[in-house]
């Protein structure tokens, strides 16, 4: 692989675009901020092939030319941890990058940890230890330096050099069709897009009003997204969670009362009082939009116990058998549900279900077998 190209003008750019825009996949990310916006702040963008490396600063060029090319829906993007980079695209042209592949996704099943960090994979699978030197950079601040340009090319050539060998050994398994359902959710827009009228969903005590409280509660979280949005600011610059909560909980109707509950200040008042008044004298008399149902898990038996002890034997043995990473499949609280009776769960779909769900499934129908021979344990179908 070459030495980085650092590209800061337009016309580097689109030089750059020529090299690339035929190749078959895209090793990316991104540097970004976002302490002080609602929408990240775009700093750099690497670009890795086995042979081309770039880091282009969108921040003194256009880059536009690059978007067209990294939208050509036949060219595969990789990323490792693809949601906060795919955010960026989505604001930047209202859709996320297709078709990709994320490494961190595609991991586990070929028996690496859970969740694994870029710079444990590169050690685990290539022996590099990368630098952590600049993992705190202020990367709008310019000019960069050398070492910070190497620091942020390292996260895509070994990018670059991770996805072959984790293709390669998807393929030998056959298991490269496993990914496919996570990989299109990434490029979901429904999973970057901040609907204000969906806003209260993400404040975790809503689910602790009702009534007259929580349509309160709804109507003011969509007036701070919106507002948010439009100012480009983070939302709990404008007024933070726990306030709106009691806000909404004391459904002010005047000033005075707004004003006594603690956290509201005199600016917010003098700036957002008579609207606050306003969402809360029209909400009171609104039903609320209804909440999603969230089902109690039942307090799991003795006996239930036991058997999801079983079972996470089972899994073990079906993972360790194909070399997938056991956290990845299923965890105790789903086998306590499938025991349970529930089938809406992750461990009957896709790849899970195919390699251990159906036969969890014949288990609990008693058509399975535990044995023990020569301090090992075995499972096999059992005879009619």
């Amino acid at each position: 692989m070459t030495q980085p190209q650092y590209i800061d003008n337009t016309e580097q750019l689109r030089e750059f675009c020529n090299q690339i825009k035929s190749v078959p996949w895209l090793a990316i990310d991104t540097e970004f901020q976002r302490e002080k916006t609602y929408r990240s702040i775009l700093a750099l963008i690497q670009i890795a092939t086995p042979n081309i490396v770039a880091i282009i600063d969108p921040l003194a060029c256009d880059i536009n030319p690059l978007l067209d090319v990294l939208y050509d829906k036949n060219i595969l993007k990789i990323f490792h941890a693809a949601r906060q980079d795919q955010e960026i695209f989505y604001d930047l042209r209202g859709e996320p990058l297709s078709p990709v592949f994320d490494t961190q996704i595609a991991a586990p099943i070929l028996g690496h940890p859970e969740q694994a960090g870029y710079a444990r994979l590169v050690d685990d699978i290539l022996g590099v230890q990368l630098s952590k030197a600049h993992s705190r950079t202020d990367w709008l601040r310019r000019p960069l330096s050398d070492d910070q340009i190497t620091y942020a090319a390292d996260d895509v050539i070994y990018l670059a050099k991770l996805y072959p060998l984790l293709e390669k050994q998807l393929i030998e398994k056959d298991r490269l069709n496993w990914l496919a359902p996570a990989f299109s959710d990434l490029c979901k827009a429904r999973l970057y897009s901040n609907p204000p009228e969906l806003a209260w969903k993400r404040i975790r005590a809503a689910k602790r009003l009702k009534g007259a409280p929580l349509s309160t509660l709804q109507k003011m979280a969509e007036w701070r997204e919106e507002l948010a949005q439009s100012k480009n600011i983070p939302r709990g610059w404008l007024i933070k969670d726990d306030i709106l909560i009691e806000i909404a909980k004391l459904k002010p109707t005047n000033i005075r009362t707004l004003s006594s509950i603690r956290g509201v200040s005199e600016k917010f008042i003098d700036k957002f009082g008579d609207t606050i008044i306003a969402i809360v004298s029209d909400a009171i008399d609104e039903k609320p939009a209804s909440q999603e149902k969230v089902k109690k898990p039942k307090k799991a038996s003795e006996n239930q116990e036991a058997l999801a002890d079983l079972l996470m034997a089972q899994v073990r043995l079906a993972a360790s058998a194909a070399g997938v990473n056991p956290t990845s499949i299923t965890t105790r609280k789903e086998l306590l549900q499938l025991i349970q009776g529930e089938h809406d769960i992750e461990l009957l779909c896709d790849w899970r279900h195919e390699m251990v769900g159906k036969d969890l499934l014949l288990t609990l129908e008693n058509k399975n077998a535990f044995n023990v021979s020569a301090g090992k344990l075995a499972i096999t179908p059992r005879s009619n």
